[in-house]
C-alpha cells in the first residue's frame, strides 16, 4: 500500500449531494462517473489496496474506508472513498477456475481497517520477490488479515510484477526509484510500491558489497 493523497470532488458529485434525501444507494449516471474517475485520477489508477492496474469501468468499485454499514453519515464524504479492484467478486460469478480467495474491499466488506491509505501506510508491509507480503507489527497484520493481501492470487501477481520488472531493468536505479515514486501520463505503475521496495533493496545490496 502506499499513501494516497486526495483532490477535490468532481462538481457533479457535489451537486448531487446536495439534493436533499439522497444516498449512496442512488448515486448513478454522471455524478457516479465523474466520482469514480477523479478517485481514480488521486490513486494513479491502481488499486487502493493491493495496487494492481484499475480501469474507469464497473469493475472498478468505489470503497468506504469506514464501512456504510457502521459509518452511514460517511457514506456519501468524499474523504471517506477511495477506489478498489473488484477483489476477484467478478471472477466468482462467472465461475473462474481456479476459483482464488477474495481480497481487498471484496474481502474487507463491512470491516474496519486499522489505518487508512490516506494515512503513512510505507514501511507497514514487506513485499518478497516469490510476492508474499508479510505485516511489520500488529497494524501490518491485521491490513493482510482484513483485506486478504496474502493470497496466492495476489501473490502470483506481485511475483510475475517484480520478474516482468527485471526483464527491462535500467543501470540508474536512483531515477527508477523516483520514477515510481511519481505518476508517469496520470498512472502509476502496477504494483509500483512492491516495485520501489525491491528497488530499494537492491540499493541497499550495492552499497553493502
Amino acid at each position: 500500500m502506499r499513501q494516497i493523497t486526495k483532490t477535490a470532488p468532481p462538481v457533479e458529485f457535489t451537486e448531487f449531494c446536495k439534493t436533499p434525501g439522497v444516498s449512496f444507494d442512488v448515486l448513478s449516471g454522471e455524478p457516479k462517473k465523474a466520482l469514480r474517475k477523479r478517485l481514480l485520477e488521486d490513486q494513479g489508477y491502481i488499486c487502493c489496496y493491493c495496487g494492481c492496474r484499475i480501469k474507469n469501468d464497473e469493475r472498478t468499485k468505489i470503497e468506504h474506508i469506514k464501512c456504510q454499514e457502521e459509518h452511514d453519515d460517511l457514506a456519501l464524504d468524499f474523504s471517506n472513498m477511495l477506489v478498489s479492484c473488484d477483489g476477484g467478486d467478478k471472477d466468482r460469478e462467472n465461475g473462474v477456475k481456479p476459483r482464488h480467495k477474495l481480497h481487498c474491499d471484496a474481502k474487507k466488506g463491512n470491516k474496519d481497517i486499522p489505518i487508512s491509505p490516506l494515512e503513512n501506510v510505507e514501511g507497514l508491509l514487506s513485499y518478497f520477490e516469490d510476492g508474499t507480503v508479510m505485516g511489520k507489527g500488529e497494524i501490518g497484520r491485521e491490513l493482510i488479515r482484513i483485506l486478504g493481501l496474502n493470497t496466492n492470487f495476489l501473490n502470483s501477481q506481485r511475483k510475475n510484477a517484480i520478474e516482468n520488472y527485471e526483464l527491462k531493468f535500467p543501470e540508474d536505479l536512483g531515477q527508477e526509484l523516483t520514477c515510481l515514486r511519481e505518476k508517469q501520463n496520470g498512472f502509476f505503475d502496477e504494483f509500483c510500491f512492491v516495485l520501489e521496495q525491491h528497488v530499494i533493496d537492491l540499493i541497499n545490496d550495492k552499497e553493502s558489497i
